[in-house]
Protein backbone atom coordinates (compact mmCIF):
# COMPACT_ATOMS: atom_id res chain seq x y z
CA UNK A 1 0.00 0.00 0.00
CA UNK A 2 2.99 2.21 0.65
CA UNK A 3 4.39 1.29 -2.35
CA UNK A 4 1.19 2.10 -4.34
CA UNK A 5 1.17 5.59 -2.48
CA UNK A 6 4.63 6.72 -3.37
CA UNK A 7 4.15 5.61 -6.95
CA UNK A 8 0.85 7.68 -7.27
CA UNK A 9 2.58 10.72 -5.56
CA UNK A 10 5.76 10.52 -8.49
CA UNK A 11 3.34 10.06 -11.10
CA UNK A 12 1.23 13.02 -9.33
CA UNK A 13 4.12 15.44 -9.57
CA UNK A 14 5.34 14.30 -12.46
CA UNK A 15 2.36 15.16 -14.33
CA UNK A 16 2.49 19.06 -12.41
CA UNK A 17 5.70 19.23 -13.66
CA UNK A 18 4.58 18.37 -16.84
CA UNK A 19 1.92 20.73 -16.63
CA UNK A 20 3.77 23.71 -15.69
CA UNK A 21 6.82 23.28 -18.16
CA UNK A 22 4.54 22.76 -20.92
CA UNK A 23 3.15 26.62 -20.30
CA UNK A 24 -0.28 27.12 -20.38
CA UNK A 25 -1.99 29.60 -22.96
CA UNK A 26 -5.46 30.86 -23.28
CA UNK A 27 -7.28 30.55 -26.94
CA UNK A 28 -7.50 33.86 -28.70
CA UNK A 29 -11.37 34.65 -30.18
CA UNK A 30 -11.89 37.09 -32.99
CA UNK A 31 -14.45 39.19 -33.18
CA UNK A 32 -17.34 36.55 -34.66
CA UNK A 33 -16.42 34.45 -31.45
CA UNK A 34 -14.45 31.92 -33.29
CA UNK A 35 -11.33 29.99 -31.57
CA UNK A 36 -8.22 31.62 -33.56
CA UNK A 37 -5.55 30.20 -31.30
CA UNK A 38 -3.10 31.15 -28.61
CA UNK A 39 -2.87 34.94 -27.23
CA UNK A 40 0.53 36.75 -27.37
CA UNK A 41 0.56 37.55 -23.84
CA UNK A 42 3.86 38.74 -23.75
CA UNK A 43 4.67 42.37 -22.35
CA UNK A 44 7.13 44.58 -24.44
CA UNK A 45 8.16 47.63 -23.23
CA UNK A 46 7.84 50.83 -25.06
CA UNK A 47 6.71 50.07 -28.71
CA UNK A 48 8.13 52.76 -30.80
CA UNK A 49 10.39 55.88 -30.27
CA UNK A 50 11.16 59.37 -31.83
CA UNK A 51 14.78 60.04 -32.78
CA UNK A 52 15.14 63.32 -30.53
CA UNK A 53 13.19 60.46 -27.84
CA UNK A 54 15.97 57.68 -28.89
CA UNK A 55 18.67 60.56 -28.42
CA UNK A 56 17.89 61.90 -25.05
CA UNK A 57 17.44 58.31 -23.58
CA UNK A 58 21.04 57.62 -25.16
CA UNK A 59 22.40 61.01 -23.29
CA UNK A 60 20.90 59.19 -20.23
CA UNK A 61 23.24 55.78 -20.80
CA UNK A 62 25.85 57.72 -21.35
CA UNK A 63 26.23 59.74 -18.22
CA UNK A 64 25.18 56.38 -16.68
CA UNK A 65 28.36 55.38 -18.32
CA UNK A 66 25.83 52.17 -20.20
CA UNK A 67 27.13 53.45 -23.46
CA UNK A 68 29.81 55.39 -24.65
CA UNK A 69 30.91 57.13 -28.10
CA UNK A 70 33.37 59.53 -27.12
CA UNK A 71 35.39 60.98 -29.87
CA UNK A 72 33.25 59.05 -32.46
CA UNK A 73 31.57 60.74 -35.34
CA UNK A 74 27.97 59.95 -36.28
CA UNK A 75 27.73 58.48 -39.87
CA UNK A 76 24.51 56.84 -40.26
CA UNK A 77 21.34 56.82 -38.62
CA UNK A 78 18.54 54.23 -39.68
CA UNK A 79 14.95 54.78 -38.59
CA UNK A 80 12.88 51.03 -39.09
CA UNK A 81 9.37 51.01 -39.41
CA UNK A 82 8.81 54.82 -39.04
CA UNK A 83 5.01 55.89 -38.70
CA UNK A 84 3.41 59.14 -39.88
CA UNK A 85 4.59 60.84 -36.49
CA UNK A 86 7.96 59.97 -37.47
CA UNK A 87 8.24 57.42 -34.12
CA UNK A 88 9.99 54.29 -35.34
CA UNK A 89 10.33 50.66 -33.66
CA UNK A 90 13.86 50.97 -33.76
CA UNK A 91 16.40 53.31 -34.76
CA UNK A 92 20.39 52.37 -35.76
CA UNK A 93 23.09 54.87 -35.24
CA UNK A 94 26.27 53.89 -37.05
CA UNK A 95 29.78 55.62 -35.05
CA UNK A 96 32.59 55.58 -36.41
CA UNK A 97 36.59 56.47 -34.78
CA UNK A 98 39.62 55.49 -37.55
CA UNK A 99 39.23 51.90 -37.91
CA UNK A 100 36.97 51.08 -35.15
CA UNK A 101 33.00 51.02 -35.57
CA UNK A 102 30.13 51.34 -33.26
CA UNK A 103 26.54 50.25 -34.22
CA UNK A 104 24.11 51.18 -31.36
CA UNK A 105 19.98 49.82 -31.61
CA UNK A 106 17.47 51.32 -29.88
CA UNK A 107 14.18 49.27 -29.33
CA UNK A 108 11.68 48.84 -26.99
CA UNK A 109 12.84 51.81 -25.04
CA UNK A 110 16.37 50.64 -24.31
CA UNK A 111 19.87 50.71 -26.39
CA UNK A 112 22.23 47.87 -27.28
CA UNK A 113 25.24 48.27 -28.63
CA UNK A 114 28.11 46.37 -30.79
CA UNK A 115 31.48 47.24 -32.21
CA UNK A 116 32.15 45.53 -35.71
CA UNK A 117 34.35 45.58 -38.73
CA UNK A 118 32.00 46.83 -41.22
CA UNK A 119 31.92 49.88 -43.78
CA UNK A 120 30.33 52.67 -42.57
CA UNK A 121 30.06 56.03 -44.73
CA UNK A 122 32.68 58.78 -44.89
CA UNK A 123 30.78 61.63 -44.03
CA UNK A 124 30.26 62.81 -40.16
CA UNK A 125 26.78 63.77 -39.82
CA UNK A 126 26.24 67.34 -38.61
CA UNK A 127 23.13 66.69 -36.41
CA UNK A 128 22.70 69.29 -34.85
CA UNK A 129 22.80 71.63 -37.91
CA UNK A 130 20.18 69.53 -39.39
CA UNK A 131 16.12 69.22 -38.59
CA UNK A 132 15.37 66.10 -36.96
CA UNK A 133 12.74 62.86 -38.67
CA UNK A 134 9.79 64.82 -36.60
CA UNK A 135 10.20 68.30 -37.76
CA UNK A 136 10.65 66.40 -41.65
CA UNK A 137 7.58 64.24 -41.34
CA UNK A 138 5.60 67.67 -40.21
CA UNK A 139 6.80 69.11 -43.13
CA UNK A 140 6.29 67.22 -45.42
CA UNK A 141 3.15 65.48 -44.14
CA UNK A 142 1.26 65.28 -47.58
CA UNK A 143 3.96 63.58 -49.78
CA UNK A 144 5.18 61.35 -47.42
CA UNK A 145 1.88 60.73 -46.11
CA UNK A 146 0.44 60.09 -49.80
CA UNK A 147 3.43 57.50 -50.44
CA UNK A 148 2.26 55.45 -47.64
CA UNK A 149 -1.63 55.77 -48.32
CA UNK A 150 -0.55 54.93 -52.63
CA UNK A 151 0.94 51.45 -51.13
CA UNK A 152 -1.45 50.90 -48.51
CA UNK A 153 1.42 50.70 -45.63
CA UNK A 154 1.68 52.46 -42.19
CA UNK A 155 5.43 52.32 -41.57
CA UNK A 156 8.46 53.02 -43.92
CA UNK A 157 12.38 53.33 -43.42
CA UNK A 158 14.12 56.58 -43.14
CA UNK A 159 17.91 56.87 -43.68
CA UNK A 160 20.18 59.51 -42.91
CA UNK A 161 23.62 59.73 -44.55
CA UNK A 162 25.28 62.59 -44.72
CA UNK A 163 22.44 65.91 -45.13
CA UNK A 164 20.28 63.86 -47.15
CA UNK A 165 17.03 61.69 -45.70
CA UNK A 166 16.13 59.27 -47.79
CA UNK A 167 12.51 57.77 -46.79
CA UNK A 168 11.55 54.17 -48.71
CA UNK A 169 7.75 53.06 -48.38
CA UNK A 170 8.07 49.09 -49.58
CA UNK A 171 4.99 47.15 -50.45
CA UNK A 172 4.29 44.26 -51.96
CA UNK A 173 2.89 46.65 -55.20
CA UNK A 174 6.01 48.21 -55.55
CA UNK A 175 8.39 50.72 -53.65
CA UNK A 176 8.79 54.83 -53.69
CA UNK A 177 11.76 56.32 -52.57
CA UNK A 178 11.27 60.10 -51.66
CA UNK A 179 15.08 62.21 -51.10
CA UNK A 180 14.63 64.83 -48.48
CA UNK A 181 17.78 67.82 -47.82
CA UNK A 182 17.94 67.21 -44.21
CA UNK A 183 18.77 70.83 -43.58
CA UNK A 184 16.32 72.12 -44.99
CA UNK A 185 13.12 69.30 -45.32
CA UNK A 186 12.53 70.14 -49.25
CA UNK A 187 11.78 66.98 -51.30
CA UNK A 188 14.45 66.49 -53.82
CA UNK A 189 13.91 65.60 -57.34
CA UNK A 190 13.87 61.92 -58.08
CA UNK A 191 16.38 60.61 -60.20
Amino acid sequence: MMRSFRLSLVLSLIAVLALLCSGCAIPGKDSSGGNTGLTDITVYGKERATLEEALEALRVEELEGLQDVTGMELTQVLGIRVDRSASARTWTLGYRSGNRTRILEYTAGAWNGVELQIPLPEERIPLEQLILPQRLFTLQKNPIGEALSRHGVNDSELLLRGEAYTLTVPSPSGTTILTFDARTGELRPSR
